[in-house]
Parts: structure tokens; sequence; C-alpha cells
């Protein structure tokens, strides 16, 4: 059996969502248009300052795998409550000789997901005409393109 779930997340004012990369650490962000784009799929992504890829998978933000566990173990609470129901429930018969009580687990609350404005530089490719927010300071030599790896 397979379970899907799905959910969203707010954008900042501009619709770009953060990512995060899994080499070295940094935060970036990218529009959710573009990057949930049908029209335009990719399977992998560029860190925007290191340069590094890896599959998109692995660039989520620590708050959206956090929801995602969240998200899962709610699932599971809910699967393992309304099976200890049921055997509690035929357990539970007159003239039983085996009583059963259980305490429902509770469910985690979950939060919902908002990027915040900040004060990063955005940045277009010239290549793919994808976007790119980046905290761009002094010293910064390069920006890649976190589709399509080239230099932006």
């Amino acid at each position: 059996m397979s379970v899907e779930f799905s959910f969203t997340i707010q954008g900042d004012s501009e619709g770009y969502v953060t990512f995060l990369c899994p080499f070295c650490g940094s935060e970036f962000k990218l529009r959710a248009d573009e990057y949930q784009n049908d029209d335009k799929p990719f399977e992998d992504l560029f860190c925007p300052y290191c340069g590094l890829t890896k599959s998109k998978d692995n660039f989520y933000s620590k708050e959206v795998i956090e929801k995602v566990e969240t998200i899962a173990y709610n699932y599971m609470v809910e699967q393992l409550n309304d099976a200890f129901g049921k055997m509690k429930k035929s357990f539970n018969k007159p003239h039983s000789i085996i009583k059963m009580d259980f305490k429902p687990l509770k469910k985690v609350n979950v939060k919902e997901l908002k990027d915040k404005d900040t004060i990063e530089t955005a940045f277009e490719c010239g290549c793919c005409n994808r976007h790119v927010k980046v905290l761009y300071c002094a010293g910064a030599s390069k920006v890649f393109c976190p589709y399509c790896g080239v230099d932006i």
C-alpha cells in the first residue's frame, strides 16, 4: 500500500521558497513556479554557492523535512490508534475473559511553512532564464544557476 501526502509552502512576497545545499549548508531561494514547472522538468540541482550537484530531493530545507516527518508521524499515530481501537473493541465483548485498554497516542501539531522576505539578491540565468536568490556579499565571485549549473 502506498500513501501520498501533499502540502503547500507559502513563498516570500516574490514567490521564492528556501532550499538548503547538502554540501556547504548554504540557503538559497528558488521561485516556486519555476521549481514546479512541468514543462521544464529537471532531476538535479546545483548549489548556487559551491556549484556541486545532487538530486533535487537532497536540497529541501530543515523546516520542510521536519514538516514531512511530522505528517508521517501523525499518519502513523492514526493507523496505530485505529488498529488498537478495533482490537480493544473485539477483546472487550460481554462475557470475554480478556479485557483490553489502551491510551490513544496524541498527534503532533503541524506547522505551516511560510518564507519570509529576506535580503538576498535575485539573479536570472542567461542560459535557462530561471531565477535564484542568494546572499551576495562583497568578495563573492560566482553564483551558479541551480538548474543548469552555469556561472550567472
